[in-house]
């Protein structure tokens, strides 16, 4: 029920006494707050609704997981094109990226742990360079015969380029130095016909000279291939030891015993494949 306001406005003009029925009409013309309004009492409700989703259809598109996939990027990217992705790489500086080793693929990139194990190695190699540099220096500065040796060794490292090829390929694919045959006849370096017992013969020279330029005796370095009972001669069971692989660069664990101030046993885990620089410093 509902009656035209200007109706109701007659009915309480002044000197006008409405009735019973008109109180009740007038007040039956609204809503009370305490009754609902229903929807077909709203004007244009029932068009405007026709705007809104449905609570299916809206969930529907939730759910779907290629939703506005013609304007946005899906979670996995399947919908990028090249083009695409060169953009994002370019606004997100990323453009120069490099890849990791992982899941068994090879990336152009090393690991951080790698890294951290080439530095370490190349911060220990420096440090022994600069030590070998200073024994140098003082041998250049005497008339030592070892002079003789140390040109020996350089000349070799001249005249056998293709040797030193072979242990560069050793390098990249974790060969070990006994399975490569010496290219040439070296019968003034001994009876090597393996790398691996050129490499000692060499090493041996090249101590020889350090040995002769250091007189006195805070270090003691050998070459090894397995457990071994080492006489360093530094009267001292306080020492610091350092092992490496020499192919690998690769520091390689170690138990050390010590026999007495001048003699350790080194026991390893498993056999190394290939020969281990220990360098035994006194404390």
């Amino acid at each position: 029920m509902s009656t035209p306001l200007h109706t109701i406005f007659s009915w309480f003009e002044a000197g006008d006494f409405p009735t019973e029925a008109q109180f009740k009409e007038t007040f039956s013309s609204f809503y009370h707050k305490e009754c609902p309004i229903p929807i077909e009492g709203i004007e244009g409700f029932e068009e405007l609704f026709k705007l809104f989703a449905s609570a299916e259809a809206f969930k529907e598109h939730l759910e779907d997981p290629k939703a506005h996939s013609e304007y946005l990027a899906l979670l996995n990217a399947s919908n990028l094109a090249a083009t695409d992705v060169n953009s994002w790489k370019s606004k997100l500086g990323i453009s120069n990226v490099a890849t990791v080793d992982g899941s068994g693929q090879l990336g152009n990139a090393y690991t951080k742990i790698q890294v951290d194990s080439f530095v370490d190695a190349l911060k220990n190699a420096d440090k022994d360079l600069i030590l070998e540099l200073g024994n140098i220096k003082k041998i250049l500065l005497s008339n030592d015969l070892s002079l003789d040796e140390l040109q020996e060794i350089v000349d070799y490292i001249k005249e056998n380029k293709e040797q030193i090829d072979l242990l560069k390929e050793a390098l990249a694919s974790n060969i070990s130095d006994d399975k490569i045959n010496l290219t040439g006849s070296y019968s003034n370096w001994g009876a090597a016909t393996h790398q691996n017992q050129f490499n000692d013969v060499v090493y041996n020279k090249i101590k020889s000279i350090e040995d002769a330029a250091s007189p006195e005796k805070n270090k003691y370095e050998e070459r090894i291939r397995g457990d071994s009972r080492i006489q360093h001669n530094l009267d001292t069971l306080s020492f610091v030891i350092d092992a490496y692989d020499t192919v690998t660069m690769f520091t390689v664990p170690l138990k050390v015993r010590r026999i007495d101030s001048n003699t350790i046993e080194v026991l390893f885990d498993s056999v190394p494949p290939n020969i281990i620089q220990l360098t035994i410093k006194k404390i």
